[in-house]
Protein backbone atom coordinates (compact mmCIF):
# COMPACT_ATOMS: atom_id res chain seq x y z
CA UNK A 1 0.00 0.00 0.00
CA UNK A 2 2.39 2.28 1.05
CA UNK A 3 4.58 1.57 -2.36
CA UNK A 4 1.15 2.34 -4.24
CA UNK A 5 1.08 6.01 -2.64
CA UNK A 6 4.43 6.94 -3.81
CA UNK A 7 4.07 5.54 -7.04
CA UNK A 8 1.03 7.99 -7.12
CA UNK A 9 2.69 10.75 -5.77
CA UNK A 10 5.64 10.17 -8.51
CA UNK A 11 2.87 10.18 -11.25
CA UNK A 12 0.86 13.37 -10.16
CA UNK A 13 3.59 14.83 -8.75
CA UNK A 14 3.48 16.59 -5.03
CA UNK A 15 1.80 19.85 -6.37
CA UNK A 16 -0.32 19.05 -8.04
CA UNK A 17 -2.94 21.22 -6.08
CA UNK A 18 -2.19 25.13 -6.04
CA UNK A 19 -3.13 25.85 -2.65
CA UNK A 20 -2.36 29.56 -3.19
CA UNK A 21 -3.65 30.11 -6.68
CA UNK A 22 -7.13 28.37 -5.31
CA UNK A 23 -7.16 31.14 -2.05
CA UNK A 24 -5.76 34.10 -4.39
CA UNK A 25 -8.89 33.40 -6.90
CA UNK A 26 -11.44 32.86 -4.01
CA UNK A 27 -10.15 36.41 -2.40
CA UNK A 28 -10.59 38.08 -5.71
CA UNK A 29 -13.89 36.54 -6.34
CA UNK A 30 -15.08 37.70 -2.30
CA UNK A 31 -13.83 41.20 -3.42
CA UNK A 32 -15.74 41.38 -6.94
CA UNK A 33 -18.44 40.56 -4.67
CA UNK A 34 -17.93 42.68 -2.03
CA UNK A 35 -16.85 45.69 -4.65
CA UNK A 36 -20.53 45.03 -6.82
CA UNK A 37 -22.73 45.05 -3.97
CA UNK A 38 -21.40 48.44 -2.70
CA UNK A 39 -21.83 49.60 -6.20
CA UNK A 40 -25.35 48.65 -6.05
CA UNK A 41 -26.49 50.19 -2.82
CA UNK A 42 -24.24 53.29 -3.70
CA UNK A 43 -26.95 53.34 -6.46
CA UNK A 44 -29.95 53.29 -4.57
CA UNK A 45 -28.77 56.12 -2.28
CA UNK A 46 -28.56 57.98 -5.09
CA UNK A 47 -32.39 56.83 -6.42
CA UNK A 48 -33.21 57.85 -2.84
CA UNK A 49 -31.63 60.97 -3.13
CA UNK A 50 -33.01 61.80 -6.34
CA UNK A 51 -36.65 60.85 -5.43
CA UNK A 52 -36.72 62.95 -2.22
CA UNK A 53 -35.47 65.64 -4.08
CA UNK A 54 -38.26 65.33 -7.14
CA UNK A 55 -40.95 64.95 -3.91
CA UNK A 56 -39.85 67.67 -1.65
CA UNK A 57 -37.52 69.90 -3.16
CA UNK A 58 -34.21 70.57 -1.89
CA UNK A 59 -35.04 73.08 1.02
CA UNK A 60 -37.28 70.37 2.22
CA UNK A 61 -34.88 68.05 2.02
CA UNK A 62 -32.15 69.60 4.23
CA UNK A 63 -34.70 70.60 6.02
CA UNK A 64 -35.76 67.78 7.02
CA UNK A 65 -31.98 66.39 7.52
CA UNK A 66 -30.99 68.51 9.63
CA UNK A 67 -33.75 68.10 11.83
CA UNK A 68 -33.39 64.48 11.70
CA UNK A 69 -29.78 65.44 12.92
CA UNK A 70 -30.74 67.60 16.14
CA UNK A 71 -33.70 66.32 16.86
CA UNK A 72 -35.97 69.06 16.47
Amino acid sequence: MKNTTEIRQERLGKDVVDTRGIAEGAGQAGIGIIVLLAALIGVWGLACLVGGVMATGVGDLVRGFFSAVIGV
